[in-house]
Parts: structure tokens; C-alpha cells; sequence
């Protein structure tokens, strides 16, 4: 008996081990197919014929009435499917934990696409590479000043707004709030420095407000950004500070999230509808916030009313023209599955409530802009 048990007992762990072989070997056959673009290609297609459309959840019976008596059904559970991690933005304790090692890796290496990608496109539209004297907009860790940084013959200032930071946190801002904010953002940038391996004093950081800028005229090769442009309180003065920045000859790189795609409410603003953010005029949305979300409501509203601007793409164009600044691209980046999402009913609801909006804008979820000083 006790021999069978221990032929069982090899048999087990034999088949055991076998399994764990057989897993590995099909996860780096995944892995290996994923990075051949047909075989990717094929992947992304099934899983759209899978995908979840955007109001799958909205049979629950709630809805939302706005000042027209339009009945807008809502989904609980569609935050959770755009903005998966939207919970910590509301946690004192989570907002407050500093980035492990392993995500501040993550960050830079994520940067590290940023910045190549921004070179690609720069070089193929301007035949100038993101080279020189470099100011990024919005830097945050520093986790792209870094990586701009180890570029040859490149200097590079990083600047942002502590404030920003201090507006989107849980509850009511208090005196000290902001110099304890830089405080972090130092601490945070200098283990950012650490993961990048770079050498101290490769970035200067500076507190400044694009739109109002007290950097010195002309002293920049190349002005970038990522995920910014959406929360400058006025992009026609962003970019006029922009022109005058740049050198004769210099160009500007900006990807954003826009505030009219499916997820430009960020975390604290993505309601229970699609682009409900947009959907609503403004008293509708904080009636929504007061009615629907008072326990986040002050937080999100200080972000809506703050932190996130109402730039349409054919604001977009206006403002670079208004600025004095070329526009050399304007690429909008569409998710085609929400195609099958957005109606005619939306578009007329954001419409109604901002009528530079169009289905481009709400179709784009990210947008690349190119822009060179004459």
C-alpha cells in the first residue's frame, strides 16, 4: 500500500510539473506570437468581435433626468470597465502611497516609448530631432525628462504645477497642502532619477504655469508634453507662451487625452453613461455629482471646474493658428470600436452642451499634435 501511495504521490507531482512545463511553453508561444504583428493583428480582431459594448450593464433600472428630460440610463458598473483603478483617486491612503519600485520601473519604461515615438514622429514630419535644449510641460515624476535626458547635446527643463496635484486629491485642500505637494513630487522625482540611471542634475525642475510662463523667450529647441494639453485652464495661452519659448526654427510635440473622448472625465469625472461628462452642460453634471456621488462629489467637482478644459479639435486649430505657431500635424488617434457605441442621440446631447464638438472628438481617445515656430 504505501509503495502505491508514493507511486501516486510521483505520478502527481510528474503530471504537476508537466502542466506548469506545458504552461510556460504555451505563455512564451503567446509571447512570441504577439510580437509578430499578423499574429497580433488576428489576436486584436477576435477580441473585438468580444468586446463589451459600452452599456451592457444598463439594464438596472436607474436613470438620470437632465434639464431637458432627457432619461439617461445608467450602469454602475461602467467606470470600473473605462477607468479601472478610479477607486484610489478617492482614498486618502492609496493617493497618498508613493509608487512601489517595480511601478516606478514600469513608468520609465513606458517613458522610454513616449520619447521614442515623439522622436519618430518629429523626425519623419520636421526632419528635426527632439535634440538641443528641451523643455517638457506637465513632467510630474520626471519619468520623460529622464529619458529626454540621455539624449547627446540635449538639456532638458521639466516643469508643472504642484497645485494640480493638491485640486484632484480626496478631501478639502488645507493650508501647508501645497508645499507638502512639492515636498513629494522632489522626494518622488529623485527615486524616479535613481530607476532612470541617469546622473544628478541631468533635469532642472521648475514650478511654472504654462499659460503664463516666466521661462526666458527663445530658449527652447523643443517644447513636449503627454497627457497635458487637456488640463491647461487656456490653451490659446498655452500655446502663445509656447511661441514665444521657442527658437525660430523650434517645434512642439503634445499628446493628450482629450476631454470629449469615452475617458477624457479621467477618473473623477467618468459618470455612469457614455461620455456622459461631455453628454451633460455643466449645472447637469454637478447636479448629477451632488444627487448621484456626494461622498466624491466636492473632489471631482474642483477637478471638472479646474483641472480639465473643453478643448475641441477645431478649438485645437484656432488656438495654435491665434498663437502665431505652424501646424505641421494634427493626428487624431479614434478608437474604431466605439464607432458602434456612440449615436446619433449623443452627438447631439454633447453638441448641445459644447458645439465645437464632433464625432472625430469623440471617437479620438488620444491626439497628436506636431507645431514649429516660423
Amino acid at each position: 500500500m504505501a509503495s502505491g501511495i508514493c507511486e501516486s504521490r510521483v505520478v502527481c507531482r510528474a503530471n504537476r510539473e508537466g502542466s506548469q512545463m506545458l504552461k510556460r511553453i504555451v505563455r512564451a508561444g503567446i509571447r512570441y506570437g504577439l510580437r509578430r504583428n499578423r499574429v497580433r493583428r488576428v489576436v486584436e480582431a477576435e477580441l473585438a468581435n468580444h468586446r463589451v459594448p459600452l452599456m451592457e450593464g444598463a439594464a438596472t433600472g436607474q436613470f438620470f433626468v437632465d434639464r431637458y428630460g432627457v432619461n439617461h440610463p445608467l450602469d454602475p458598473d461602467l467606470r470600473d470597465r473605462l477607468k479601472p483603478g478610479w477607486r484610489a483617486m478617492l482614498d486618502p491612503t492609496s493617493a497618498a502611497r508613493p509608487p512601489s519600485a517595480d511601478e516606478l520601473r514600469d513608468r520609465a519604461r513606458r517613458a522610454a516609448d513616449k520619447v521614442m515615438e515623439a522622436e519618430q514622429v518629429v523626425a519623419s514630419l520636421t526632419g528635426r530631432s527632439l535634440a538641443g535644449r528641451l523643455l517638457e510641460i506637465g513632467c510630474y515624476d520626471g519619468a520623460v525628462a529622464f529619458q529626454l535626458a540621455r539624449r547627446d547635446r540635449t538639456q532638458v527643463v521639466a516643469s508643472d504645477l504642484a497645485q494640480y496635484y493638491v485640486v484632484e486629491q480626496p478631501g478639502r485642500a488645507k493650508e501647508g497642502d501645497l508645499a507638502a505637494q512639492q515636498a513629494v513630487l522632489e522626494a518622488l522625482r529623485e527615486r524616479t532619477r535613481l530607476t532612470a540611471n541617469v546622473p544628478s542634475g541631468a533635469v532642472r525642475f521648475v514650478e511654472d504655469d504654462i499659460s503664463a510662463s516666466a521661462l526666458e523667450p527663445e530658449g527652447f529647441d523643443a517644447v513636449v508634453s503627454f497627457e497635458v494639453l487637456e488640463h491647461v485652464r487656456s490653451p490659446l495661452a498655452a500655446f502663445t507662451s509656447m511661441a514665444r519659448l521657442l527658437a525660430p526654427g523650434g517645434v512642439g510635440y503634445h499628446d493628450y487625452n482629450p476631454f470629449f473622448s469615452v475617458v477624457g472625465g479621467h477618473s473623477l469625472c467618468t459618470l455612469d453613461m457614455p461620455w456622459g461628462h461631455a453628454r451633460l452642460a455643466p449645472a447637469d453634471f454637478e447636479r448629477y455629482l451632488t444627487d448621484l456621488r456626494p461622498a466624491e462629489g466636492e473632489q471631482a467637482l474642483r477637478f471638472y471646474r479646474e483641472s480639465l478644459n473643453r478643448l475641441a479639435i477645431a478649438d485645437l486649430r484656432q488656438a495654435v493658428a491665434n498663437a502665431g505657431l505652424e501646424l505641421v500635424a494634427l493626428l487624431p488617434w479614434p478608437d474604431r470600436d466605439l464607432a458602434a457605441d456612440l449615436t446619433p442621440q449623443i452627438v447631439s446631447e454633447v453638441q448641445r452642451a459644447y458645439p465645437s464638438a464632433t464625432v472625430e472628438d469623440l471617437l479620438a481617445t488620444f491626439v497628436s499634435v506636431v507645431v514649429r515656430k516660423p
